[in-house]
This record gives C-alpha cells, structure tokens and sequence, in this order.
C-alpha cells in the first residue's frame, strides 16, 4: 500500500484519527502523512475589515494550527516520521482529494461526519464528496471505537455488469489486506432484496419465497466465481435478505469493519437517492472502509 493520509477535520477526533493510523501505517509498513484542512470563512470577515486586517488573521489561525499538528504528531508512537500539511481551503473535500492525489496517498482515514439529519438536506457532508470522488479507499471511523472481529466486504453479487465486478474485486482485494493487517478473518458478504421489502404495499404482488432462495443461491455461486477468479480464498461467504444498510449496521455493531464500493449516483439524482455507501451512512455505527 501507499502512504496513509490521516485527515484532521476536528481536534476533539484528532488523537484517535492519528493513532488508528499510526497503527495501519506499521501493519502495512508505509509512510504516514497528516493533512489539516483550515476552513475559517474570512471570506465574510472581509467585507467588514480591511485586507491588510484579514491577512494577518489568517497567518495567525495558520501558524496555530502548524503547531498544534506539531505537537499532535510528536506526541504519537509509531512511525519514526509524520509527514504534516496544513492547508487553507474554501472547500475541505476538494483541497483533501486535490492532497490526496499529489502525495499519493493509498488510504484516507478520517473522522466521519456528525452533521444533523437537516444539515445534510441542506448541504452534503464532506464524506460523501470523497466517496464519489476519492483517488484511494477511504477508512471513515466512528468516534465510539470497537474491537474488530471480522473484516467484510460487502458487495452486491447479483449485478454482474463489467464494471461492478471490477469495483467488487477492488473492495475483496482492500478487504483482505485490511484482514491480514487487522489479523482477523475475512467474510464475502452479499446482500439480496427480500421480496416483501420489494413488492410492499403492492396488491397480489409475488411475495413467495421461490425468488429469494433462487436469487440467494445466485448470489452464493457469483462469490465463489469471483473469489476463485481472483485467487481469493475467504474465510466464510455470506447471503443474507434485507436492506444493505440494515444487515450493514447489524454486522457492525457485532464488530465487523464494513469494507463497500462506492459506485457514484451524481447529480439530481445522487441527491435523492444516494448510493449505497452514502446510505450506510446514515445507520453508520461502526469504521467502514469505501472503496471508489
């Protein structure tokens, strides 16, 4: 793997971003390197102050927040050295992946929003930016940290299009080397609709058992294709029914670290439905890995 970049968008989650990296940065025996995105809306300030005034406000906030990274990565025991940056931005997803691209980062791990139900009618979390956009995985931890147990990648095996194989063999292949690092098992994991969910509130609808068994067992023999087609040998496969962001919670909070692909919606129509990583991460309750 290439560098870790760890992403410090707030101070409160700072030390357990860094320390979650500098334990993957060991594991995986690379470089380690801390962006600070500075966001301050001077931009509004300067409409009331002179320029001269705003400047010297922004090297003040600038050169407090190169310290304090300083000190943060002083203090962390792990790699001998922290690459550190901080930047200022007007945008932070775009100034990380605009970072991310030119130190060549392998994984982002970062903090994931905690923005309210409204803000995100409102505007988009920066998490979401990254999982449409990222050039590398992106770890996307929560603040009550757990044990992991298993690592899982979770794919959807009934689409057997060329490019969601591709995005599936991606999400397998960073699976497991977050299982070998993590010296846990890896689990295949798909998720098939169940009927009743489908065909709610439809009258004389198909809501026998037939097509669930079948589109299981589908499902099944397309991850044991894909795995013996990467040379991949996991240590359990797993078909379940339900909503992905239901079974996806549940394996969570049992302690599973929840590896996904993010194949973009974007536009209109990204913003009402969303993709799936997007809506696990409403449920989100436990580290998820996204993988573009």
């Amino acid at each position: 793997m290439e560098n870790i970049l760890a992403i410090i968008t707030d101070w409160d989650d700072a030390k357990a971003v860094l320390a979650r990296a500098g334990r993957l940065a060991e594991q995986f025996n690379t470089r380690l390197e801390v962006l600070r995105p500075v966001h301050s809306p001077l931009a509004e300030i300067d409409k009331y102050v002179g320029f001269g005034e705003v400047t010297n406000l922004r090297d003040s906030i600038m050169d407090a927040e190169r310290e304090r990274v300083r000190e943060l990565c002083a203090d962390q025991d792990g790699p001998s050295e922290i690459v550190s940056h901080v930047e200022w931005c007007e945008r932070v997803h775009e100034t990380i992946i605009e970072k991310a691209e030119s130190y060549g980062a392998g994984l982002i791990i970062m903090m994931a929003s905690h923005d309210s139900v409204l803000s995100k009618l409102i505007h988009t979390p920066d998490d979401w930016h990254l999982f449409r956009n990222t050039p590398c995985p992106v770890l996307s931890l929560v603040r009550a940290e757990k044990s992991i147990s298993r690592v899982i990648a979770a794919i959807d095996a009934l689409d057997l299009s060329e490019a969601h194989k591709v995005l599936s063999a991606r999400v397998i292949d960073q699976a497991r080397a977050m299982a070998t690092a993590e010296g846990v098992p890896l689990t295949v994991l798909s998720v098939v609709p169940d009927p009743a969910l489908l065909y709610a509130g439809l009258v004389n609808a198909p809501m026998g058992g037939d097509f669930q068994v079948a589109a299981m067992a589908k499902a099944e023999q397309n991850i044991e294709n894909l795995l013996t087609h990467l040379g991949v040998a996991a240590d359990a496969v797993e078909v379940k029914a339900g909503r992905i962001e239901d079974v996806a919670t549940r394996e969570g909070q049992a302690g599973g670290l929840l590896v996904i692909g993010s194949a973009a919606n974007k536009g209109v129509k990204g913003f009402w439905i969303g993709n799936t990583a997007e809506r696990i991460l409403h449920h989100m309750q436990s580290d998820m890995l996204v993988v573009s």
